[in-house]
């Protein structure tokens, strides 16, 4: 509780900066983006080093809401008060529904590490298992509707309590399924009109897709998940994973939807309509619940504060049936899934698995629950109900159509390896790379923060120094000149490096320095819309700035060789962002290229690359700048973004996410124009 109480850890402010944005009627439809999100929170002062919302959902940070109108850590300091404020309620639902003791349910509470990484950082969890065990409370005494709202609200918040639709559907209870059909519907529509529907395009077409295959987060991290593991089995990676077990992308593809599979399965088959009774239906909801989270791609710590439920029904019956020695086994499985355990880096292969105990406890504290479902004599399956053979066909096609699509995947993004760049320094997440004579640069992101980092072949730089209290988050080097954005309150500011003294622009962020090293261009923000502008680059008189779009469009980035020879991707509205092309007379028309970002002009003028949006992921194109002929340079599964021109004008420098998780990109180099 002290370090709770005195520090902002991760995860709060990613719910309390995204909540505040949106109440400050700010644009949102960008909030998924590491760097962007980062900038608005040096400029809130928010005192966390780095922050990020995937794979949030949009309306599960409504919840903060009231909380934005304090400073962050009052609001974290509210937030656990409210968490541990919530255990009431949830225990005198346990209790009625279990009927055990007041004092075994608090000693399940008291015994939960993963409540306690809760509170620490002000996580959400307390919060969604009383939507949960009040779903379940409303179930056994009639109250269908309110059951099923009770779910979708849960699911809106967080993705795996979906599962409990499926135990709906199988007792054709069709009363809690139309009002949580409902329910989700109202949820969604009131999320897009507090964020907008850019950010949910977002979120369901890339964030949701790259979760759902375990590649949301750093997938070579060691977790306690199905696809964690077989990520560090099977599958290479050159700077995460070098050294798999066996590098097998087609083992990866069968074994990860069939396990999964393997997994869920019994608890969707063994429900049983036919048997209403209160226990049955304890025991089916503990079952669906603590498969999802077995299978969950992404597990942290935290989740597991949701094992109070199960925990707490499966007691119930092994003390109803005086099974003392199972139950023993349970509650030592239940302390002990929570229970840290450090990962040596030199943990190789099979050897990882030594260090992944929360997986196997939670199989094992599943196949118990499944072994109570199946010992249950009281319930005769009716011959005719074909319902069984139904569901399993079902799984079976998802089994074999899930590998199929992980090995086509897996094997596709590995043809990305070989344009990739070996640079002898790394971050998470190597972003706007651009070629600086024989260095490379790019923005670096670390647990430390967002840094310019400058790399040789043997030598590697940061400038300024790593330890500078500042996030450097994006930057140009031209002429012997490099321009740097730094990360402050209440405004980012670009700022020429050991130069500061010299010129400092306020509210800027993305300098671009134009060919001839006369005009500096930059992205000025107003309620997170970027406005593109132009001034001198060596005087510090803000009067000779000149605004280049207007302000109805909301600039993403840009590329900048001249005051009439510029480009840039905006959105106009609720329109998916497009890449818009100069004229004399700063019109901007858009480019007939549907959803793109990212565009980059060559030196020459000659090209024009960029990034279209396409089956959910962004791939390189070129377009000839004479004619207008556009070419696609890349058909990967995987984001390829952020790419700028070497000097030939024929070779790319992008940032590339194949092989790693969403966003979290490595740098790429290709030779597109022969």
């Amino acid at each position: 509780m002290p370090r709770a109480w005195s520090s902002l850890v991760t995860d709060f402010p990613n719910y309390y900066m995204s909540a505040r944005l949106a109440h400050e009627h700010y644009d949102t439809s960008r909030m998924y983006e590491w760097t962007w999100l980062q900038r608005e929170k040096d400029q809130h002062a928010v005192d966390v080093r780095v922050i990020g919302l995937a794979p949030i959902t949009p309306f599960s940070t409504l919840a903060i809401w009231p909380l934005t109108v304090f400073a962050p850590l009052t609001a974290k300091h509210i937030w656990i008060v409210l968490s541990l404020t919530l255990i009431v309620p949830i225990s005198w639902m346990l209790r009625s529904m279990t009927h055990l003791s007041y004092q075994r349910i608090a000693l399940a509470f008291s015994l939960s590490i993963p409540l306690y990484r809760n509170l620490e950082f002000g996580q959400f969890y307390v919060f969604l298992l009383l939507l949960i065990v009040a779903a379940a409370w409303a179930y056994l005494r009639g109250y269908r509707a309110l059951a099923g709202s009770l779910v979708a609200v849960a699911a809106a918040c967080k993705i795996f309590p979906a599962i409990l639709f499926v135990f709906f559907l199988q007792r054709r209870d069709w009363r809690a399924l139309i009002w949580g059909a409902i329910t989700g519907i109202a949820a969604a529509c009131i999320s897009i009109a507090v964020f907008g529907w850019n950010v949910h395009r977002t979120y369901l077409f890339e964030i949701l897709p790259w979760a759902l295959h375990g590649e949301a987060m750093p997938p070579y991290v060691p977790s306690a998940s199905i696809a964690g593991v077989l990520h560090r089995l099977f599958l290479f990676e050159p700077q995460w994973n070098p050294h798999p077990w066996h590098s097998s992308p087609l083992c990866y593809a069968l074994l990860q939807p069939a396990l999964q599979m393997l997994v869920l399965a019994p608890a969707i088959l063994l429900i049983r309509r036919s048997d209403s009774s209160q226990n049955r239906i304890l025991l089916e909801w503990s079952a669906l619940l603590t498969a999802s989270l077995t299978i969950s791609t992404i597990p942290a710590s935290y989740n597991f504060v949701i094992m109070v439920l199960p925990m707490c029904m499966t007691a119930m019956v092994l003390l109803r049936d005086r099974r003392y020695r199972w139950l023993a086994a349970l509650f030592s499985a239940y302390i002990c899934m929570g229970l840290p355990v450090p990962v040596p880096h030199s943990a190789l292969g099979l050897e990882i698995l030594l260090y992944e105990p929360r997986l196997p406890l939670m199989i094992c504290m599943l196949s118990g629950i499944y072994v109570l479902l199946w010992r249950d004599g009281s319930v005769r399956i009716h011959a005719r109900d074909r319902t069984r053979y139904v569901w399993a066909a079902i799984m079976a096609t998802s089994v074999i159509l899930s590998s199929r699509s992980a090995f086509l995947r897996e094997r596709a993004v590995r043809g990305e390896y070989m344009y990739r760049v070996p640079l002898p320094a790394q971050g998470f997440l190597n972003s706007n790379p651009q070629s600086s004579g024989t260095s490379i640069r790019f923005i670096a992101f670390t647990l430390s923060g967002y840094h310019l980092i400058t790399t040789n072949k043997n030598a590697v730089s940061n400038d300024p120094p790593e330890d500078s209290p500042n996030d450097e988050l994006s930057f140009a080097s031209s002429f012997g000149h490099v321009w740097v954005e730094q990360g402050l309150s209440p405004h980012s500011r670009i700022v020429e490096i050991g130069k500061h003294s010299r010129l400092a622009i306020s509210n800027a962020r993305e300098p671009m320095l134009s060919s001839d090293g006369q005009n500096l261009a930059f992205i000025h923000d107003n309620q997170g819309r970027g406005r593109l502008m132009m001034r001198t680059a060596f005087q510090s008189s803000v009067a000779n700035e000149v605004a280049l779009t207007p302000y109805s469009l909301n600039v993403y980035e840009a590329s900048f060789l001249a005051e009439r020879e510029y480009a840039f991707a905006a959105v106009n509205g609720m329109h998916y962002p497009q890449i818009f092309l100069t004229d004399a007379t700063h019109l901007n028309a858009p480019l007939a290229l549907g959803e793109s970002r990212y565009p980059a002009l060559s030196p020459d003028g000659r090209w024009m690359a960029y990034s279209h949006f396409e089956d959910g992921v962004w791939n390189l194109w070129i377009r000839d700048q004479q004619t207008g002929v556009t070419r696609r340079i890349a058909d990967e599964p995987c984001n390829q973004i952020q790419s700028s021109w070497e000097s030939d004008s024929k070779t790319l420098l992008y940032s590339t996410d194949c092989g790693r998780s969403l966003w979290f990109t490595a740098v790429s180099r290709r030779r597109v124009i022969p």
